[in-house]
């Protein structure tokens, strides 16, 4: 018999979803309650503020994030730079969503301070693995070596986070899919 899940990752779930849909700022801790059907008080129970809220939702992106990565492992580099669109793809045929990354960004000037620090080193955590992505596939002579690894690795989250705006906005998916083969076009050896 499978255990019920609990309130708490209930909460988490729902307020995922609720995050990529509308950012931290487009809903609240009743719109919560409301979705996993529970009396908006009980959920302090698990979450002493929405900040705090915010945290462990950076954290579980963080963590998330990380256990893809090492499930990527494998792949070659190019593979590597595919699937992350794929993510991204993923969250888009998901009635609009985009990656948690993505939506705290675009709320950044109204984060409360302390979401700042932490939404910073998930940012800088997801440059770096791409950076070790690039700097792979120059060393194996895929990707283009005129470029510095950093720069290349910026190039391609730019495109990845703004593929997914673009996606919402026309309501078409598979414009991930076109932009993917764009940033690979754009950093592979000619």
């Amino acid at each position: 018999m499978a255990m019920a899940e609990s309130t708490k990752v209930r909460a988490l779930r729902e307020a995922k979803g609720l995050l990529q849909s509308f950012g931290f700022n487009g809903f609240s801790f009743q719109h919560i309650a409301d979705l996993v059907g529970i009396k908006k008080p009980s959920l302090y129970d698990h979450f002493e503020s929405k900040e705090e809220l915010g945290k462990v939702l950076i954290q579980d992106y963080h963590h998330n994030f990380t256990r893809w990565t090492e499930d990527c492992e494998a792949l070659e580099p190019a593979a590597k730079v595919a699937a992350l669109f794929e993510l991204f793809l993923k969250f888009s045929k998901s009635s609009g969503k985009i990656c948690p990354l993505s939506a705290l960004i675009a709320d950044y000037h109204s984060l409360p301070k302390s979401l700042k620090k932490p939404l910073t080193k998930m940012f800088l955590f997801q440059r770096q693995w791409l950076k070790n992505v690039i700097e792979e596939g120059q060393k194996k002579k895929v990707f283009r070596k005129d470029r510095d690894a950093k720069d290349l690795a910026e190039l391609v989250m730019s495109i990845g986070l703004g593929s997914q705006l673009m996606a919402r906005l026309t309501e078409k998916p598979e414009d991930i899919q076109r932009l993917k083969t764009q940033a690979l076009l754009a950093i592979t050896l000619k």
